[in-house]
């Protein structure tokens, strides 16, 4: 299986290196704007082909999957393209600038029978799977509320071009770069909820002082979905205070946290527990290997049952678009 992978910078030779451990996929090219990284990424993997046009890569008939790793303002154009083109995509988080342009995504994959999987790696650590199967066999009783934090105290992206802070290349701060992925998890977690009301409010107090910030340097928003099922959210990239990355789910019968370290407290014989399991993951490489192995392993054998799915992206970007909104328009905004 050849792979094209668009987008030849940090997260693009990520991918490249742990490629190198999938037994029958090989990196065939590299594509970047940029024709040094371009060359500098296909010379590091020891690939002869690289371009600056990423038509051109999709149009390599010797391709079967294409990789986007690109500012978001692209993933679409490229995307659908190389749907088209009878390629098989894995895209970058977040799937899209807006759930308008995730549905077409959507749409073009189903209509040319072609993979395409957005890079949701929460979705693949071992405590998340593990607090899912829980969930689904009731162990935790009904999830009536969720709490996110995905709070940086200094880790605005700075380096890159500065395309993190571009509203017209990013779509926006901290709630579409980091928080969209535990948005993403608690939704899938919980057994896709559908989204209902959302309200919030975006600040740049701290950004703005830095140069060619046009985006939000925080956010704080609810999501109230049909079952009644509350989602709290807090990101940063900026802020006077420590880093906290955490995810904690509420249940009738048993609460539960999933990061930094997973912890499930309930009552027993009238006096509360805390249970933790014992998961040896690494944070980073772990989930986006067993990622790519997933989408690979879908792609070879066709499965159906991929996660996650074309129309899970549409749900976190109408999701996204309605906290922009709520906070553009200081209302409750709710989610068609």
């Amino acid at each position: 299986m050849k792979v094209a992978i668009i987008g030849a910078g940090g997260m693009g030779r990520f991918y490249a290196e742990l490629i190198k451990d999938i037994e029958g996929v090989y990196v065939e090219s590299f594509t970047d704007v940029n024709e040094k990284r371009a060359r500098d990424a296909a010379k590091s993997f020891g690939v002869s082909k690289y371009y600056t046009d990423w038509r051109r890569s999709i149009e390599d008939e010797e391709i079967d999957v294409v990789i986007v790793t690109t500012p978001v303002k692209f993933h679409f154009e490229i995307t659908v393209n190389a749907l088209d083109m009878g390629k098989h995509v894995l895209c970058e988080k977040p799937p899209a600038m807006n759930a308008r342009e995730a549905e077409e995504m959507a749409r073009r994959a189903r209509e040319n029978n072609r993979i395409l999987m957005y890079a949701f790696q929460y979705r693949f650590f071992r405590s998340s799977v593990y607090v899912r199967d829980l969930i689904r066999k009731g162990h935790l009783g009904e999830i009536y509320r969720a709490r996110l934090h995905y709070l940086r105290r200094y880790g605005a992206p700075m380096g890159f071009g500065g395309w993190f802070r571009s509203r017209e290349l990013a779509g926006g701060g901290p709630l579409i770069d980091c928080a969209v992925h535990l948005i993403d998890l608690i939704y899938w977690i919980t057994g896709r909820p559908k989204p209902k009301v959302v309200f919030g409010v975006s600040y740049n107090l701290l950004g703005a002082k830095m140069p060619k910030f046009e985006v939000e340097d925080s956010y704080v928003g609810m999501v109230i979905f049909e079952n009644d099922m509350s989602m709290v959210i807090e990101t940063s990239w900026l802020q006077n205070w420590h880093d906290e990355h955490t995810v904690i789910l509420y249940g009738t019968k048993a609460g539960v946290r999933l990061f930094p370290e997973l912890e499930m407290v309930t009552k027993h014989n009238e006096e509360f527990v805390s249970i933790k399991p014992m998961f040896k993951t690494d944070l980073w490489t772990d989930p986006n290997l067993s990622k790519l192995k997933h989408f690979f392993e879908v792609v070879e054998k066709g499965y159906t049952d991929i996660t996650p799915t074309p129309e899970d992206g549409v749900i976190v970007m109408k999701i996204i678009d309605a906290l922009y909104r709520a906070a553009e328009e200081k209302r409750c905004t709710e989610i068609d």
